[in-house]
């Protein structure tokens, strides 16, 4: 008799935590991870010993720990096959070690790849993923590389949280999205910062390649410290709001646009119309949390027509019962009339 009571008992306890509310959680809540990719890290040696002596002194490498510990000591192998081929190449660019991503941890071609896109973004060593491979697995084996990373990102990501990032792009957006920024940290590159987009990201995903940024004179070595500043929450704000942005611009960038945008007249113009329009957004989302100095500085640091978007804006943050889609639509239109 016991028994039953006590199994009783224990059933009674069992049904009334499985009918107890769950803590809710918000939706809303941002997904944040930052990474050093091996892969990209060991094609970004190769990239700088070719060119590091070669460039403007504000674009090479801080000289940090890292840089001392990860970079300095491969300096003797300028020698090798792919720091030449990178050197007397006439088809590079500052994001060329982001290919790596292709490649799998042993540096063999990952299947299914977008040759086409590779070759639009990366010239030879997208047409030649193969090759690229080869040389990489043996400049990696040549070399001997190790890494020694040691880099301690939470207050970083501790900071995208508390500046409620997501928060502000929702409420800007009028949705409720819960998105994932993965954030690729490439601690010698100093000259730019890239949106991954040859990888067939999940929706409402954003992979993109964060810069290092010198705080001090590069004269030294110093510490490395990935610190919030004005610079990362732009970058952060801007590639976050292309998970917002990129259905629409599939849907109303059409054929009309894009022959427009091709015209000869355009041909020394920059002409990406997905980073115009962005790139306003960005520089109204800055205005409206940060202040209007701020929105202006950012604006005046984008190409021209991205002013077209910037100033249009201001019909929608006017129109609180206006849809995002709506303005965006007008915003295509207006930029039809600019390429005409």
């Amino acid at each position: 008799m016991k028994n039953i009571q006590y199994i009783l008992i224990i059933l009674s306890l069992l049904i009334i935590s499985c009918n107890q509310e769950k803590p809710k959680t918000d939706i809303t809540e941002n997904s944040i991870s930052i990474l050093i990719d091996d892969r990209v890290e060991l094609l970004r040696v190769a990239y700088f010993l070719s060119l590091e002596d070669s460039i403007d002194v504000n674009l090479r490498p801080c000289k940090t720990g890292f840089y001392k510990t990860n970079f300095e000591p491969y300096k003797k192998y300028t020698s090798h096959p792919l720091v030449q081929k990178i050197g007397n190449g006439d088809e590079w660019n500052a994001d060329l070690p982001s290919i790596a991503l292709c490649l799998d941890e042993n540096l063999k071609p990952n299947d299914n790849l977008n040759t086409k896109e590779l070759s639009e973004q990366f010239g030879w060593y997208g047409k030649n993923i193969d090759s690229l491979s080869k040389l990489l697995i043996d400049f990696k084996k040549t070399i001997a590389f190790k890494n020694d990373y040691n880099v301690n990102f939470k207050p970083f990501t501790d900071s995208i949280k508390s500046n409620r990032i997501t928060e502000k792009l929702n409420k800007f957006y009028r949705t409720k999205k819960k998105t994932s920024l993965k954030i690729l940290f490439d601690p010698l590159n100093r000259i730019t910062n890239k949106a991954i987009t040859f990888t067939n990201n999940p929706e409402n995903e954003r992979l993109f390649l964060i810069t290092y940024l010198c705080d001090e004179p590069n004269d030294s070595i110093k510490v490395l410290k990935l610190k919030w500043n004005d610079d990362y929450r732009r970058i952060v704000i801007h590639e976050n709001s292309h998970i917002y942005t990129d259905k629409l611009f599939s849907k109303y960038y059409d054929k009309e646009l894009d022959s427009l945008v091709k015209q000869d007249k355009f041909k020394e113009k920059y002409k990406d119309i997905d980073e115009i329009i962005v790139g306003g957004i960005t520089a109204k989302i800055l205005e409206l949390n940060y202040g209007q100095k701020v929105g202006e500085d950012e604006i005046n640091h984008q190409p021209k027509n991205s002013r077209i978007v910037y100033e249009h804006l201001d019909k929608y943050v006017n129109n609180n019962k206006m849809e995002f889609e709506q303005i965006y639509k007008e915003i295509i239109e207006q930029l039809k009339k600019k390429y005409q």
